[in-house]
């Protein structure tokens, strides 16, 4: 592509190598200058860039703030990681988002079956809501895998239009007057006696879930080792079987890999089911570490589109999306410090943090493409 300004011709064209070096080369640079350019942002606003610098590094030199960083990365961990095989297979998964709601439906059913009065062994609700997580994420992102590998239904759509649909069964469910509303008679012998011991008198019925029992958590630490094993098995399923294999030939070209004899049907399911599991492990997180209770706020957060972002940055690397996605916790962090420190409104925070994803996004350009001003 060429586009000529007076005496000078500007043309973008493609890199036929890109060095080893490179990728991580440009994301440092790209994200330092959305950083410089963010503090001209926040100089146009009425706001001191080195307040907001400050606030940023703390995020980084302090070990508290730094831990809540990552404590907030952990589900974006977990989305990223699992859009990083159908990405590989040009699968176009945008419905991470979904498969993460699904996954906490599923996790949350041990919860409600517990204050229904139906009791298990302590020790296996964990567990059991991870299964649970596992399969409603995973067989949810099965819907649009069908449908793409048997009528070639553009994926991006169902997948998307897939998110809303979770988003309004979880709506349906703990609306006021839902089946698993906090205020239904069913859970209120139980339910009840809980929160006198909190020192609450009465079930609100706001929209949610009775919330989930302190047996039935887990630590941000025991979540960032889930995500760090995940991640390593990615990996190792990416670049060390058969599967991972196949994925490359697919993504490569999906009419060679049928002539190579790779099923697309299977190929498409499986690695759909794998990355469903995932988001729906981020459901789980989600529910036992952060919110303790199933309610609409699930989606405020948007990780499974953050993931998106993060996989890409990441360069589809399971292992380097924990870092990727550490950076993004990194800047939600300081965004939350600076509006309370420094009332800064929430509005300018979130465009400070979108500055820096675009300067990244056009340093991903800049890594397949380079420019060259030509005096003619």
């Amino acid at each position: 592509m060429a586009l000529t300004i007076g005496r000078y011709k500007i043309k973008v064209e493609r890199r036929l190598v890109i060095k080893r070096e490179l990728p991580a080369l440009i994301s440092i640079v790209s994200a330092i200058i959305g950083v410089l350019v963010g503090g001209l942002f926040f100089l146009a606003l009425g706001y001191s860039p080195i307040d907001a610098y400050s606030r940023v590094g703390r995020v980084f030199t302090d070990a508290k703030t730094f831990f809540l960083a990552v404590r907030v990365a952990i589900p974006i961990m977990f989305t990223s990681i699992a859009l990083t095989l159908p990405f590989r297979m040009n699968f176009f998964n945008i419905g991470a988002e979904g498969q993460l709601y699904m996954g906490a439906i599923g996790a949350m059913i041990p919860v409600i079956l517990y204050w229904s009065g139906v009791d298990l062994p302590q020790p296996l609700y964990v567990p059991l809501m991870i299964i649970l997580a596992i399969l409603f994420g995973g067989l949810w992102g099965l819907i649009p895998a069908y449908l793409r590998a048997k009528w070639r239904v553009n994926e991006i759509l169902t997948s998307l239009m897939l998110n809303f649909v979770a988003l309004q069964f979880i709506w349906y469910l703990v609306s006021p007057g839902g089946p698993w509303n906090e205020a239904n008679p069913a859970f209120k012998e139980r339910y009840l006696e809980y929160l006198k011991t909190q020192g609450v008198t009465l079930i609100p019925g706001f929209k949610g879930t009775p919330v989930i029992p302190e047996f039935a958590r887990i630590d941000s630490v025991s979540a960032l080792v889930l995500a760090v094993v995940a991640a390593t098995i990615i990996y190792f399923l990416g670049t060390r079987t058969v599967l991972g294999y196949e994925i490359k030939v697919v993504g490569e070209s999906e009419l060679a890999s049928k002539y190579a004899g790779v099923n697309y049907m299977r190929m498409a399911l499986v690695t759909m089911f794998i990355s469903g599991a995932l988001a729906g492990l981020a459901g789980f997180v989600s529910l036992s570490t952060y919110l303790l209770k199933l309610m609409p706020e699930i989606s405020t957060a948007g990780y499974g589109y953050t993931g998106i972002i993060a996989a890409w940055l990441a360069r589809l690397n399971p292992i380097a999306c924990l870092f990727v996605s550490i950076f993004f916790g990194a800047l939600t962090q300081a965004g939350s410090i600076m509006q309370q420190e420094l009332r800064i409104s929430h509005y300018v925070s979130v465009g400070f943090e979108g500055l820096i994803f675009l300067f990244l996004v056009m340093g991903d350009f800049l890594l397949h493409y380079r420019v060259r001003i030509i005096k003619r």
